[in-house]
C-alpha cells in the first residue's frame, strides 16, 4: 500500500452520479488488456493458478519450523514500518477468515481515505468486513468498457485511472477516490472506458449487494428527532459488544440549537462522552461560547437541570480554560455563574470550580502607563504576606485600561517589573506600584485561594482581631488529619532551616533535614484514612482530596474516591499547594504523522523545540536515520479545500498553542 498521501482529494461526495464517474464511485468490475475479465475475475484467477501450479519435480528443502514463523511473525507486527504490509494481509484474506482484529486494522487504514469520510464508523467497519482486493499491475489496462454493467462499489488504494468519455473529455481517479454503484439494486452501466495510468494499481471493492444491504440497513438504525416538522437530529443505534448489553443511539448529527440542549438530556450508555466532544468541537459551528454560556445560565434555574449544568461547565473549566482567560463575556458568563452557585448553597460545587480556574490558569502579562507618579491606581489590592497570602486584585475600575488590559477580580500578581510579588507585604507592593509610571504585571487567576483570603478577612472582621500567621503554629490535636500532617512536615522542615541554617549548606546538614524528614513522615502518617467534615455531593460530582497549604485553613474536604463522571480536576496534589511554580513535566502531548499516515503522541512542554519533537518521533517511529534528515511540518487546509504545508523553524517553541484547529 502506499505511502504517499499527498494526492488526496478531501472535496469528496458521497453518492455523486454514475455517469460522471466521480471520486465517490463508478464500476468495480476490472478487465484484463482483452477487457473481459472482472475484478472477481482476476481474484479467482490469482487464487486459481497459485492452486494449479504443477510442483512436481522439484527438490525438498529444509524450511523453517512453525516457531519461526510465529516469532516472525510478531516481529513484523511490532515494526511500525510493516503495518502497510499487515494491512495487506488482511485483505488478502477471504472475507469470511477475517477477524476482529483484522477489521480493527483495516479501519484505522481505510478511515483516512476521503471515500470513507462521510460515513460513519458502524458503516466503515461492515465495508471492511466484506470488501475484497484486487490488483491490476500494468498501466494502460482497460478496467471498465464504456457500456458495461457496473457489478460493485470500490475505492482505489495506489495508483490512478483515467476515465474517456465518449465526447472526448477525460477525467483522473486517484488513491482515495471510489467509483461504482450507487446503494440500489437497480442496473447501472458505466459511460466511458476506463484505463490504469500507472503500474501496480490497488482497489477494494464491494458487491452491489453488499454495499446496498449496509447502506440501507444504516438507515434502518438511524432515529430522526423532528420538530414543527423539520429534522433538527439524528441519531443511530448502535451496540458496543457482542452480548447486546451495551446498546443504544449515539448522536452523529443536528442543529445547533439541539446539539446545545442536548448538554443537559440523559445521554445513551454508547454515548457517554457527548459533553467532551461538543465542548471540544462547539467552535466549528457556533460563532460565540456566549451563545452556549447563555443557556446554561438559563437552565441553572431550573432545579432540575441545576447539576447537569454544573457539571457541564465544570468540565468545560478543566479542559477548556484557555476559552475564559481573555474573553470579558466569558469571563463574566464564570462570575455569574459562581454568584448563582453561592446563592442556591453549592458549596462544594463552587469549590471544585474554584479549583479548576486555580489549577488550569496560565500566567498572563498586563502592560499598564501611568500619566504621573501621583495617578491612583485603577485597581484595588487584598491579601499581603503579613496574611499569609500572596497580593490579589479585589476590584478593577469598570472601563479603566486596565480592564482593557485583561486585569480582573481574582488575578493574583506575581511580578511587577521584574520584582517577586508571591511573598510580599501589601504595604510595600502598593509603594512599588505606585512609583513607578510603566507596569509591567505578571498575574495568574487564582480563584481558589482568593476565596480563602476573603473568607479569613471576613473571619477577622467578624472577631475583631486580626490573624497573625505563626511558624510553629502547630495544631494541639489527639490525631493528625491529612491537611494537618501537609502543614506539620513543612513546619518541622521550617524550623530545622531556621535553626540550622548555617549547616543546612553542609552535607551534614542535608543529611539531618532527610532523616528528620523521613522520621517524621513514619511516626505520624495515620493508620486509617483520613475522614472529616466533608461538604455536600451531588450525583453527579464528588468533591477532590486536596493537600493542605500554609494558605488554605486546615478544615479542607477529602473524598476517597472521584466518580467516574467528574473529571480529576488536579493532577497532583502539589499543584494546590503551590499555583505559582510551573511544573517541571510534559504537560501537552503533540500527535506526529509520517508520510504514510502513521501517527504517534508525544509528550512535550511549553518550551519543547520541533528540533527535539523530531528526535523524539524517530525514537517512536523506530527510525535508524539521523535527525538531520527529518523536519516537522504543518499540514493545514483553507476552507477553499487547499493544502498547504510549511516546514517549522527548529527552534520553535510553544507548538501545541500554534497549531491550527484545520492543520495537524
Amino acid at each position: 500500500l502506499p505511502a504517499d498521501f499527498t494526492k488526496l482529494h478531501l472535496t469528496d461526495s458521497l453518492h455523486p452520479q454514475v455517469t460522471h464517474v466521480s471520486s465517490s464511485h463508478s464500476g468495480c468490475s476490472i478487465t484484463s488488456d482483452s477487457g473481459s475479465s472482472s475484478l472477481s475475475d482476476i481474484y479467482q484467477a490469482t487464487e486459481s493458478e497459485a492452486g494449479d501450479m504443477d510442483l512436481s519435480g522439484l527438490p525438498e528443502t529444509a524450511v523453517d519450523s512453525e516457531d519461526d514463523d510465529d516469532e516472525e511473525d510478531i516481529e513484523r507486527a511490532s515494526d511500525p514500518l510493516m503495518s502497510r504490509d499487515i494491512v495487506r494481509d488482511c485483505l488478502e484474506k477471504d472475507p469470511i477468515d477475517r477477524t476482529d482484529d483484522d477489521i480493527e486494522q483495516l479501519l484505522e487504514f481505510m478511515h483516512q481515505l476521503p471515500a470513507f469520510a462521510n460515513m460513519t464508523m458502524s458503516v466503515r467497519r461492515e465495508l471492511c468486513a466484506v470488501m475484497v482486493f484486487a490488483v491490476v499491475e500494468r498501466a494502460g489496462t482497460i478496467v471498465l468498457n464504456d457500456g458495461e454493467e457496473l457489478d460493485s462499489w470500490s475505492v482505489i488504494l495506489n495508483g490512478s485511472v483515467e476515465v474517456t468519455y465518449p465526447d472526448g473529455r477525460t477525467e483522473i481517479l486517484c488513491m482515495g477516490n471510489s467509483f461504482g454503484v450507487s446503494p440500489t439494486m437497480e442496473k447501472e452501466y458505466m459511460k466511458g472506458v476506463m484505463r490504469t495510468k500507472v503500474d501496480d494499481c490497488q482497489f477494494v471493492c464491494i458487491a452491489q449487494q453488499d454495499y446496498c444491504r449496509i447502506l440501507n440497513q444504516v438507515e434502518k438504525n438511524m432515529q430522526k428527532v423532528e420538530e414543527e416538522g423539520e429534522i433538527v437530529m439524528v441519531k443511530e443505534h448502535r451496540e458496543l459488544d457482542r452480548t447486546g448489553t451495551r446498546k443504544g443511539h449515539i448522536v452523529i448529527k443536528g442543529t445547533a440549537e439541539r446539539l446545545t440542549m442536548h448538554l443537559v438530556e440523559e445521554h445513551s450508555v454508547v454515548d457517554p462522552t457527548f459533553i467532551e466532544d461538543f465542548l471540544l468541537t462547539y467552535r466549528t459551528f457556533l460563532s460565540s461560547p456566549m451563545e452556549v454560556g447563555k443557556k446554561l445560565l438559563e437552565w441553572f434555574n431550573d432545579p432540575s437541570l441545576r447539576d447537569k449544568v454544573t457539571r457541564v461547565v465544570l468540565l468545560w473549566v478543566n479542559n477548556h480554560f484557555n476559552d475564559f482567560e481573555g474573553d470579558p463575556a466569558m469571563t463574566r458568563f464564570l462570575e455569574e455563574f459562581e454568584n448563582n452557585l453561592e446563592r442556591e448553597k453549592m458549596g462544594g460545587h463552587l469549590r471544585l470550580l474554584n479549583i479548576a480556574c486555580a489549577a488550569k490558569a496560565k500566567r498572563r502579562l498586563i502592560t499598564l502607563t501611568k500619566p504621573s507618579r501621583e495617578a491612583p491606581l485603577p485597581f484595588i489590592l487584598l491579601g499581603g504576606s503579613e496574611k499569609g497570602f500572596g497580593i490579589f486584585v479585589d476590584s478593577v475600575d469598570f472601563g479603566s485600561k486596565a480592564t482593557e488590559a485583561g486585569l480582573k477580580r481574582g488575578d493574583q500578581i506575581l511580578e511587577v517589573n521584574g520584582q517577586n510579588f508571591e511573598n510580599i507585604q501589601l504595604t510595600k507592593a502598593m509603594e512599588i506600584l505606585r512609583n513607578n509610571t510603566h507596569l509591567s504585571i505578571t498575574v495568574k487567576t487564582n480563584l481558589f485561594v482568593f476565596k480563602e483570603l476573603l473568607t479569613r478577612l471576613s473571619e477577622e472582621k467578624r472577631n475583631g482581631a486580626p490573624h497573625l500567621p505563626k511558624i510553629g503554629d502547630i495544631k494541639k490535636a489527639s490525631r493528625y488529619s491529612i491537611p494537618d500532617l501537609a502543614v506539620d512536615v513543612e513546619q518541622v522542615i521550617g524550623l530545622e532551616k531556621v535553626n540550622k541554617k548555617s549547616k543546612a549548606n553542609t552535607v551534614g546538614g542535608r543529611n539531618k533535614l532527610k532523616k528528620i524528614l523521613d522520621k517524621t513522615r513514619i511516626s505520624i502518617l495515620p493508620q486509617k484514612p483520613y475522614n472529616d467534615i466533608g461538604i455536600g455531593q451531588s450525583q453527579d460530582d464528588s468533591i477532590v482530596g486536596l493537600r493542605q497549604s500554609k494558605h488554605i485553613p486546615p478544615a479542607l474536604p477529602v473524598s476517597g474516591t472521584l466518580s467516574s463522571s467528574n473529571p480529576d480536576l488536579l493532577q497532583s496534589h502539589h499543584r494546590i499547594l503551590d499555583f505559582n511554580t510551573t511544573p517541571d513535566l510534559p504537560d501537552q502531548v503533540l500527535r506526529v504523522f509520517k508520510a504514510d499516515q502513521q501517527s504517534r503522541y508525544i509528550m512535550i512542554s511549553k518550551d519543547t523545540t520541533a528540533k527535539e519533537v523530531v528526535i523524539q518521533a524517530i525514537r517512536e517511529f523506530a527510525l535508524t536515520a539521523t535527525p538531520d534528515a527529518y523536519s516537522l511540518c504543518e499540514v493545514s487546509v483553507t476552507p477553499e479545500g487547499v493544502i498547504k504545508q510549511r516546514r517549522l523553524p527548529d527552534q520553535l517553541s510553544k507548538l501545541a498553542d500554534r497549531i491550527q484547529l484545520s492543520g495537524r
